[in-house]
C-alpha cells in the first residue's frame, strides 16, 4: 500500500517537474528580444541563480554535514576548464558560457532530483515545499534559456538542450527511488557541494559581468537582478516555513 502511494506521488511529481522545466525554458525563446532586452532578461535569471546559490545551496554545503572544500574544488575545476583549456578562444566566450551553465546546472538538477527522493521515503512532503521546488525548477530553466539566447544558440538548439535539462531531475528521481536504500547520503551531499562550486563560478565570473557589460540600461538590469534574488528568497522562505 505504501509503495503504491509512493509510485502515484512520484508520477505526479515527475510530471510537475518536467512540465515546469519545459514551460520555464520556453518563455524566453518566444518573442524577438533586442540585446538590451536580452541582457535585462539575463539579469533576472542571474538574480534567480544567485538567490539559489547563496540562500539554498551554499548554506547546505557549509553546514556541519556539508563539504566546503568540494565547493572550492567545483569552482576551481570550471575555472581551469574555462580559462586554461578554452581560454585561448575569446570568440567563443558566449557559447562557452552557455555550455558551462548547462553542465553546472545539470549537475545541480540531477543532485536535487536524487536528494528529493529521500523525502518520498520520509514524512509527508509539505505542499508549500513541493510548490516552491517546482517554481524553482521553472525559474532555473528560465535562466538557462536566457543564457542560451545570449550565447547565440538557435531556438531549435536551445529547445533541445532545455528538453534534455528538464529530464535530468525526473531521471534522477527515478534512479533515486531504485537506489535510495543502498546509496550513502554523504555521497549525495558531496556531489551537491561540487555542483554548488560550478554554479557559483558561472554566476559570478560569467553571468554577472555579462549582465553589466554595457553602460546602457545598467540600473534597469540591477533592478531585474535584485528582483530575481528577492523572488527566490520568497520561494525559499515559503519552503522553510513549511518544515
Amino acid at each position: 500500500m505504501q509503495s503504491e502511494i509512493i509510485i502515484k506521488s512520484l508520477t505526479i511529481i515527475l510530471a510537475a517537474f518536467l512540465g515546469a522545466g519545459l514551460v520555464g525554458g520556453s518563455l524566453p525563446l518566444f518573442g524577438n528580444l533586442k540585446e538590451k532586452g536580452l541582457h535585462s532578461l539575463l539579469a533576472l535569471g542571474t538574480g534567480m541563480l544567485l538567490g539559489t546559490i547563496f540562500l539554498h545551496m551554499l548554506p547546505d554545503a557549509m553546514s556541519d554535514h556539508g563539504y566546503p572544500i568540494l565547493v572550492l574544488l567545483g569552482l576551481m575545476t570550471v575555472f581551469i576548464v574555462e580559462k586554461l583549456v578554452f581560454g585561448q578562444s575569446q570568440s567563443g566566450t558566449h557559447s562557452l558560457i552557455g555550455l558551462t551553465a548547462f553542465f553546472g546546472l545539470s549537475i545541480h538538477a540531477f543532485i536535487a532530483g536524487f536528494s528529493f527522493t529521500f523525502l518520498l521515503f520520509g514524512t509527508n512532503i509539505p505542499r508549500t515545499l513541493l510548490v516552491s521546488l517546482i517554481i524553482h525548477k521553472l525559474s532555473e530553466t528560465f535562466a538557462l534559456s536566457s543564457v542560451f539566447l545570449l550565447a547565440g544558440y538557435s531556438k531549435r538548439k536551445a529547445i533541445k538542450l532545455i528538453i534534455i535539462f528538464s529530464l535530468f531531475t525526473p531521471i534522477a528521481m527515478i534512479l533515486g527511488v531504485m537506489l535510495v536504500k543502498t546509496v550513502v547520503a554523504d555521497y549525495v551531499e558531496a556531489a551537491a557541494a561540487i555542483a554548488t562550486g560550478t554554479f557559483l563560478y558561472v554566476a559570478l565570473a560569467d553571468l554577472l559581468p555579462e549582465v553589466f557589460h554595457h553602460k546602457k540600461g545598467r540600473w534597469w538590469n540591477l533592478a531585474a537582478l535584485l528582483f530575481g534574488i528577492g523572488f527566490i528568497a520568497a520561494i525559499i522562505g515559503t519552503g522553510s516555513h513549511a518544515h
